[in-house]
């Protein structure tokens, strides 16, 4: 009984080194190459599992991990300025409270918007579009989530990039058809993601120009129909990960992507090399 024991504990570690160290080694050819065909990998709010989210320390660690580009979201202050916050209020990643376009940008930039994270970034700031512009320029591409709609708000986006950003290397994330047509006349180098609403609207954001289309996760539940639909329209399919670990890249890959997203992109770099790699074995 005892040798028993000790064999399958043995297996089992042996399970262990092989899902650590080895998985890769039984990669099917369809998720290598899926691997090799990633172009974009996208810091989410910066390097986010690294430094606080949407503050330039976080920008400027997804420059030094090697992503390709990082996604910031993009809002406007009481005094008409763009700034980068994800959520609406300030509750969660400052020292603030209530709804941060209530606050003008100088109000916003006196806020602790580092210490929620760690304490020892309590000097980090709420950056503007035009601190977080200048930080990409020539460095990374710059994936602007669009958080709010209508003319004036697109026009104030695109001179920020046209003085400050490179159109070339911005994308856009539109989240309304209109907005899509409006930024293929206003900013027509930079390319779109269409942060599109529900399934239903796949084929309108293609027609109006976007270049990728994102779909959650969640809406592959009950099937890969939505991503064949994607895949019809000639345009690129973008899917966001969270941790970038090899379980969770593979069940992304298996969808071919062009692009994919991370929290910690240092991570998910590493993982799609990896996959990709092997079929040079």
């Amino acid at each position: 009984m005892r040798q028993i024991l000790c064999v399958c504990f043995g297996l089992l570690l042996i399970a262990g080194v092989l899902s650590a160290q080895d998985r890769a080694s039984i990669i099917s050819p369809d998720i290598r190459m899926a691997a090799a065909n990633v172009s974009q990998i996208i810091a989410h709010r910066g390097a986010s599992a690294e430094r606080p989210e949407c503050t330039l320390s976080a920008i400027r660690r997804a420059v030094e991990v090697g992503a390709t580009a990082v996604e910031v979201d993009v809002r406007t202050s009481r005094d008409g300025e763009l700034f980068i916050l994800h959520d609406a209020t300030l509750d969660r990643t400052t020292n603030g409270e209530g709804p941060a376009s209530a606050l003008t940008l100088a109000e916003l930039q006196q806020l602790d918007a580092g210490s929620w994270f760690d304490s020892k970034y309590e000097d980090e700031r709420i950056p503007s579009l035009i601190e977080s512009a200048r930080e990409c320029e020539g460095r990374i591409d710059l994936l602007l989530d669009l958080k709010e709609q209508g003319d004036g708000y697109d026009r104030k986006v695109v001179n920020v990039i046209h003085q400050h950003g490179d159109p070339a290397r911005t994308i856009v994330g539109v989240r309304s058809v209109a907005q899509s047509e409006r930024f293929r006349k206003l900013l027509p180098t930079a390319r779109q993601l269409a942060l599109i609403p529900s399934l239903d609207a796949i084929e309108d954001f293609a027609n109006a120009g976007a270049d990728v289309i994102r779909l959650w996760p969640r809406w592959l539940d009950d099937g890969d129909t939505p991503v064949k639909r994607v895949h019809a329209t000639g345009k690129g399919l973008h899917l966001n990960g969270t941790k970038g670990d090899m379980d969770e890249t593979q069940k992304l890959l298996a969808h071919r992507p062009v692009s994919l997203s991370s929290d910690d992109p240092r991570r998910l770099l590493a993982t799609v090399k990896q996959i990709a790699e092997t079929s040079q074995q």
